[in-house]
């Protein structure tokens, strides 16, 4: 009997660990559609590194703060776009990845 608790306690940290990198690869990949999205929008005027620049600001950070700094960057290029039409693009952003993962 002790075996089967401690192989059922393995099982579920192993899952635990599981859904900890799968939600770690989702995060990541929804930042980088939303970077090179932020990015198409600016076309020309973005840098070159832009979407890599704007992808390395998004780790560790809050969805609002990314969403905050890309709002700026793109006022900051001239382009106006409303807050709403930003979110939806991130949240079409995250569902994508989550359908890619």
């Amino acid at each position: 009997m002790d075996n089967s608790f401690k192989d059922r306690e393995q099982g579920m940290e192993a899952k635990f660990a599981h859904d900890l990198e799968q939600e770690f690869r989702i995060h990541a990949q929804r930042d980088r559609l939303f970077a090179e999205w932020v990015a198409d929008q600016m076309s020309d005027s973005a840098p070159p590194d832009y979407a890599d620049t704007l992808l390395e600001f998004a780790f560790g950070r809050a969805p609002g703060d990314l969403i905050a700094k890309a709002l700026q960057d793109l006022h900051n290029h001239g382009i106006a776009l409303a807050d709403t039409k930003i979110q939806k693009a991130y949240d079409r952003c995250e569902a994508q990845a989550e359908i890619e993962a």
